[in-house]
Parts: C-alpha cells; sequence; structure tokens
C-alpha cells in the first residue's frame, strides 16, 4: 500500500545489492577498456561475459536503489518523492552532458550512459507506487515487446544532427535529435531499457534479507539466460536464423562478428540477435537473467561474514558506483596507457577499490552527496509545513546510497 510520505526507519544497506553493483561496475570499466574484438576480429572476453551483462546490471541495480530511497517495500507516493526522483534525475542528466564534452574531446568509443539514466528515472516518477508483481510482469513485457516499437521508431524519429555522447549544447541546438537519441538511436534506448529499471524497482520492493530470496533469485535468473539462450540457439543455428542475419546485417562481415556484434537495426532479420546491446528480445531477457543471477549470487555470497569482508572493496565501490564511473571515464579521456590495456585495466580497478575503501569513512561519495542533496532539498521545498515528522524519516531515508 504506497505511503504518501517516506516511512519512519530508513531501508538499511544490503551488502549484497552493492557487491552486485560493484561487479557491474567493474565489468563496465573491462569492456570501455578492451572493447569488443581484438586486432585479430576475435572477441574479447571482456565483451564476451561482461558486454551488456554490466551495463544491465548496473541499470536493474539503479532500479533497486530508487526503489530504496522511495521506501522499499512500503513505496512513497506523492509530491515530495516525485520532486526528489525529479531532482536526482536533473542533477545525473547534468553531470552526464557535462562528462559529453570529455568524451567528444577524447573521441571515446564509451557512450556515457547517465544521460539515459536520468530519463529512466523521470519515467519512473509514475511506477513509484506500483507493485513488485506487476513491476515484474511490465519488465518482461517490455523486454519482449519494446525491441520491436524500438526498431520500428528507429526509421521514424529523427537521427541526432550530433555525434558521439550529447552534451548541454544538443540540448539547445538539437532538443529533438536529442529525445529520439535517449529514447531510440542511442546505445541505451529508454523504451526499452525502462524493462530494467522496472525489474529493479520490482526487486527493490521485495524482502531482499528473506532466505529464500538470494537462491529464488539466482536460480531464477540462470534459469532464463538457458532457455532463452537455447532457444536462440535453436533460431540461430538450426533454423538458420544466423544466415538470414549474417546476409542482412553483416554483408562481408565474419561469423563472429554477425554473431557478437550489435546489428545496425537495417532489416527486421535484426531482431534474431542475441548480441550484446542488440536491444532484441534475446538480449533483453538475457541480460535480465543474468542481472538477477548475479543479484541472487551476490546475496548468496554475503551470508557469509567471511566473504563479506573479502568482498568489502567491491561492495565500497558499489556504494559510490556515479563518482566512479565519472572517473573512469574522465581517465580514460586522458589516453593514458591507452596502449597497454591491461595495464590500464588493473590500475583502473585498483584505483576505485582503493578509494572506494578509503572514502566509505567520510560517507557518500562525492558526486552521490551532491545527487542526495539535491534530491532532499527539492523534496522538502514541496512537503507541506504540517509534516513535519514525515519530512525528518525522509531525510533519514535519504540517507541511504543508491
Amino acid at each position: 500500500m504506497p505511503v504518501p510520505y517516506a516511512p519512519k526507519h530508513a531501508v538499511p544497506r544490503i551488502v549484497g545489492v552493492d557487491v552486485a553493483r560493484g561487479l557491474a561496475l567493474l565489468g563496465m570499466f573491462s569492456v570501455h577498456v578492451f572493447g569488443a574484438f581484438d586486432a585479430a576480429g576475435s572477441v574479447t572476453p571482456a565483451w564476451m561475459f561482461a558486454g551488456g551483462r554490466s551495463s544491465a546490471t548496473f541499470a536493474v541495480t539503479a532500479g533497486i536503489g530508487l526503489a530504496f530511497t522511495t521506501g522499499g517495500r512500503r513505496p512513497v507516493t506523492g509530491r515530495p518523492a516525485a520532486a526528489a526522483v525529479a531532482a536526482r534525475a536533473g542533477v545525473i542528466a547534468l553531470i552526464g552532458l557535462l562528462l559529453g564534452y570529455a568524451s567528444r574531446a577524447a573521441d571515446l568509443d564509451v557512450d556515457v550512459i547517465l544521460a539515459f539514466y536520468a530519463l529512466l528515472f523521470l519515467i519512473a516518477i509514475p511506477l513509484l507506487g506500483l507493485g513488485p508483481r506487476t513491476l515484474a510482469c511490465l519488465s518482461l513485457a517490455l523486454a519482449l515487446g519494446a525491441p520491436l516499437a524500438v526498431h520500428a521508431l528507429r526509421g521514424v524519429l529523427p537521427e541526432p544532427a550530433f555525434d558521439g555522447d550529447p552534451t548541454l549544447q544538443d540540448v539547445v541546438t538539437d532538443p529533438l535529435g536529442l529525445v529520439s537519441d535517449l529514447l531510440v538511436h542511442g546505445d541505451y534506448p529508454v523504451l526499452a531499457w525502462t524493462a530494467y529499471l522496472c525489474a529493479g524497482l520490482a526487486l527493490g520492493r521485495m524482502d531482499l534479507t528473506s532466505r529464500k530470496a538470494a537462491p529464488r533469485l539466482f536460480g531464477g535468473g540462470l534459469a532464463l539466460v538457458a532457455g532463452v539462450w537455447l532457444v536462440s540457439s535453436l533460431v540461430l543455428f538450426r533454423y538458420d536464423g544466423l544466415r538470414h542475419l549474417w546476409r542482412a546485417e553483416f554483408p562481408g562481415a565474419s561469423r563472429a562478428e554477425a554473431l557478437w556484434d550489435s546489428p545496425d537495426g537495417e532489416t527486421w532479420w535484426a531482431l534474431l540477435s542475441r548480441a550484446p546491446h542488440a536491444t532484441t528480445p534475446f538480449d533483453m531477457l538475457l541480460t535480465l537473467g543474468s542481472a538477477t543471477a548475479i543479484l541472487g549470487g551476490a546475496l548468496l555470497l554475503t551470508r557469509s561474514a567471511l566473504l563479506t569482508r573479502a568482498l568489502t572493496p567491491l561492495a565500497a565501490a558499489g556504494s559510490m558506483p556515479l563518482t566512479l564511473y565519472v572517473a573512469h571515464v574522465l581517465l580514460l579521456a586522458t589516453g593514458a596507457l591507452s596502449g597497454s590495456p591491461g595495464l590500464l585495466y588493473a590500475v583502473m580497478t585498483t584505483g576505485a577499490l582503493l578509494f572506494a575503501l578509503s572514502w566509505r569513512h567520510v560517507g557518500r561519495g562525492p558526486l552521490e552527496t551532491v545527487v542526495a542533496g539535491a534530491a532532499r532539498r527539492c523534496r522538502e521545498a514541496v512537503t507541506p509545513p504540517r509534516s513535519q515528522e514525515p519530512v525528518e524519516s525522509a531525510a533519514r531515508l535519504s540517507k541511504h546510497i543508491e
């Protein structure tokens, strides 16, 4: 039953969620450092294991964090909650658009995700009062149907005039192109990626501390991945789907590219792809299952006090994903160690883990503090004065880091 204000007690931190988010963060680092294919044209291990899965897990855990900051199992509704979420979206969008300048200047092939996240958060506002079962059904429906809509709308909505990640300038010079990029043309089309956010909201509305939750999520996620992988393999290999996909979308390319690279979507055959970031039903369901299994596995591991201590650096990194994500893009933009990807990844991950371990004694990550502060001020600005106690409890609730 949705409540008009935040509950009296903050949702406690769940270490397993932070571990899952930390794994997703390091996975994104690996994809951005090593890329999809090596010089010989072979698929890199980073792309094979983390491509698509890490960013999807990142989006799902963002939805979990949003659920936690809006009441957890007792959803918060009303203007204060909406204002807080909108403020989060605004600050994240601003950071993402500013980061676009660095990405463009360095000609990075990173595809900054933050502007897409901001729009996802805005779309989430009317969904905050829904229960976990409704959100889960909506997530699956979007995973199956939204890729078709994205494919159809790419031929209708104008492509953005800008090249690369969007910046503040594009908000003024190409607003329609920016919106269409965020909705359908970009690497994280919000029309489809709302499925991940709904899944995260559904998970965040559940009791993740229950002993039954972790094995069910782990087993259910693996079952979904295995089932979709089997069906997609039958379609691609036994029923000749890969040949049609190859000819229609990858003429002259290698078999590995046709199987692992994202199609441009020139034909409807593109919807048979299961490649990372293909935004097809196969891709969406596989990554949803992977994100669920990763979360379930992280929750299982953190039942052990010994493993929890061992995973402390990863959990610390997962508690400040925005700060570390921005830092890694800025490091990539410098071009440092670009000729030594292995060393660059080692420096990047070690630096992120050490910084997170050191900073966690201070509190939130630096950028997380900025986002939470903006959300708190906006929430309090629209909260009726007569509801002083809910305002104070909402302030305590906001201390939970997404």
